[in-house]
């Protein structure tokens, strides 16, 4: 059901635009001229989905290339396109449902309640509608220069996630061994990095740096609707799990010889993904051996309560979070109320898991963090950090240092 509604949806971005353009021309053929809201409409679509372009080009750290700040402006139609069907809809309903109601209410009455109705619940649906699309559309953007990461001799590679999308990533093989270095891992085990939403590869070249320094090889890689990798729409953590199924699988295929050790590192909705896959049954889940994951939530539904600072009392607020989560699910075609990065946790045992957390930052609640620590069973380890952010996190030397040693060290629990 959920995948029809998915399906559905999509099928309403791209052929809402068009239709419209075709009412609009046909209207105009009749000598009906359009109303000036459509006219402003028009426009605004033009206006927000470049806006939204220059937006994800400054936080992403990219240049958006033109097809994609088409994409973005025909997206954004698309959202007003549905908005507008919605307030149409409403509008019909409330009228239907207010003439037919018994009473002594006089016309005007009817109207105004119709009115207030249809405005409640464009409030209810239309304002989370517009923030999931907002907060789960990525427009493809390409580097400004060379990855920091080429100078430690890192390579573009390509592989398919386990549901078929292309992932763009970096593969950067450890130095070759001195013959004076007694460890015999030495480029024989991998780490594979799962990068925040909030931050660029560079962000990691510290983390990746150190463990080349200590002969792992090091893949990074962009999730789906990140950097050069397939897709548009994010799911924060859900589907991102088969991306990092696909970049085990292309390990074990193109570098057997080269990760004989798996061990990952998650960054917030890195950090989802990478416990969700840990915990898949596949072999490609079964393959790591040990995890760090910084900055990750518990549960889907609590990140979005906490993110909305509501409590578990019935409340306006409320009932538009749960409407905004079940959009969300329809936006993503992923079921974000049982998504559990606690629940995967718990099945990861008796692979070791170290989590980093800091208590300053600004979107994941340090109780959610708690919380996930708290579902996994031993062999576990906690870091909590005071004074920093996740983000700020795995680029301090100390952090990673810590971080490295838990990896290097740590073996699953007999």
């Amino acid at each position: 059901m959920l995948h029809l509604a998915h399906n559905l949806l999509i099928w309403l971005y791209i052929l809402l635009p068009p239709a419209a353009l075709i009412a609009i021309i046909l209207l105009a053929r009749r000598g009906v001229r359009p109303a000036p809201t459509v006219t402003l409409a028009i426009a605004s679509s033009l206006l927000l989905g470049v806006a939204a372009t220059i937006v994800y080009d400054l936080w992403l750290g990219g240049i958006i290339a033109p097809i994609q700040m088409l994409l973005t402006c025909y997206w954004t139609a698309a959202v007003i396109c549905f908005l507008k069907l919605l307030d149409l809809t409403f509008d019909s309903c409330a009228r239907l449902f207010f003439a037919t109601a018994a009473g002594s209410w006089k016309r005007p009455q009817r109207q105004a309640a119709a009115q207030a109705l249809r405005v409640a619940l464009l409030f209810l649906v239309g304002l989370p509608f517009m923030i999931v699309a907002i907060a789960t559309y990525r427009p493809k953007t390409m580097q400004r220069m060379d990855s920091p990461l080429t100078d430690l001799g890192a390579t573009p590679v390509w592989f398919q996630s386990t549901d078929g999308l292309d992932i763009a990533g970096f593969w950067i093989p450890a130095a070759l061994a001195d013959k004076n270095i007694p460890n015999p891992n030495w480029g024989r085990q991998t780490l594979l990095i799962c990068p925040g939403s909030r931050a660029g590869s560079g962000s990691y070249l510290l983390l990746a740096k150190n463990f080349l320094d200590e002969g792992y090889n090091v893949l990074i890689f962009d999730f789906r609707a990140h950097g050069q990798s397939a897709g548009q729409i994010i799911s924060f953590g859900d589907h991102e799990r088969r991306d990092v199924l696909g970049a085990v699988r292309w390990l074990r295929t193109s570098q057997p010889q080269s990760c004989r050790r798996i061990v990952g590192v998650g960054i917030d909705t890195g950090a989802a993904a990478l416990l969700a896959a840990a915990a898949d049954p596949s072999p490609e889940g079964r393959a790591f051996t040990s995890l760090a994951v910084f900055g990750c939530y518990d549960r889907f539904d609590n990140l979005a309560d906490s993110a909305a600072q509501i409590d578990r009392q019935p409340s306006i607020q409320r009932v538009v979070v749960r409407i905004g989560l079940a959009l969300a699910c329809v936006q993503t075609g992923a079921d974000l109320f049982d998504f559990s990065p606690a629940d995967a946790a718990a099945q990861i045992a008796p692979r070791p898991i170290l989590f980093i957390e800091g208590r300053r930052d600004p979107v994941i609640d340090y109780e959610r963090a708690q919380s996930l620590f708290e579902s996994a069973h031993a062999p576990k380890s906690i870091l909590t950090l005071d004074n920093m952010t996740d983000d700020q996190a795995v680029s301090d030397p100390d952090v990673v240092s810590r971080t490295l040693q838990f990896l290097d060290t740590a073996v699953p629990m007999l």
